[in-house]
């Protein structure tokens, strides 16, 4: 199996790596510049090839929001090979204790997040979430991972019973994957496909910390419907969602 920076030297034209900035059972990144644009590099390890992700789905994903300006600009793919390369963007992830945040970046961000829910669901667009869901469901075997999966896979389906359609969702967004440069853009798109709206929503709410002022500031910018932001409602998914990262980490060590 080819290693990481084995794959790289596949890429055309010119390109340098400066450093790692991650890296994982998953994939490694790197910083780097391609044909003289600064660019991030990820490049796939053997266990990705187990997840329940379709890199072709991700790249033609973004290919078809690129109009929203929510995602860097993809650079360069080989997905068989396993390596994405994106445009870096310059800015700083949000922090909405610090004053320089204030509630109009809160309601930018639901504004955001508002124009990607209402991105028409592309067309063969695979639900990543559900098989996703489908995979950690056959790695815990074990009696108490099984609990903990049922669990979790109760409560969601409670939750998918309020009648709100599912919408083109990123799935995986918590700070670190929000960048702020004059606006926002969203990171790691490798999960994103439908789901129902208040999982991103509960996503952001749990991992920016937010209050009820700061998310009644992000829903006014969000313009869908005021129900998906009950904070009841919300404390339902961050609890699903915490169950959810526990089952991740469980399944990504199996993998590993």
């Amino acid at each position: 199996m080819q290693s990481a920076l084995e794959k790289i030297k596949s890429i055309p034209g010119s390109y340098v790596l400066e450093h790692e900035l991650s890296s994982s059972s998953i994939s490694s990144v790197y910083l780097g510049v391609l044909n003289d644009v600064k660019a991030v590099i990820r490049v796939d390890l053997s266990a990705a090839s187990r997840l329940a992700v379709d890199r072709q789905h991700e790249v033609n994903l973004l290919k078809d929001i690129s109009y929203l300006d929510l995602a860097p600009k993809v650079l360069y793919s080989d997905t068989a090979a396993g390596i994405l390369i994106w445009e870096y963007i310059s800015g700083e992830q949000p922090l909405f204790t610090d004053k320089q945040f204030n509630t109009n970046a809160l309601y930018d961000l639901g504004s955001c997040l508002s124009s990607l829910h209402s991105h028409p669901i592309p067309k063969n667009s695979i639900d990543i979430f559900s098989n996703s869901m489908g995979l950690y469901q056959s790695l815990l075997d074990g009696s108490s991972e099984k609990l903990l999966f049922n669990k979790a896979l109760n409560l969601y389906n409670e939750l998918l019973q309020d009648g709100a359609n599912k919408v083109l969702s990123h799935n995986d967004l918590h700070r670190a994957n929000l960048i702020w440069s004059q606006k926002y853009y969203f990171l790691d798109w490798e999960y994103s496909g439908v789901n129902h709206p208040c999982f991103d929503i509960a996503s952001l709410v749990k991992s920016l910390k937010l209050d009820k002022n700061q998310i009644n500031e992000m829903s006014l910018g969000y313009k869908f419907s005021s129900n998906l932001f009950n904070i009841d409602k919300l404390h339902q998914w961050i609890e699903f969602i915490e169950y959810l990262e526990e089952i991740w980490k469980i399944s990504v060590t199996k993998i590993s």
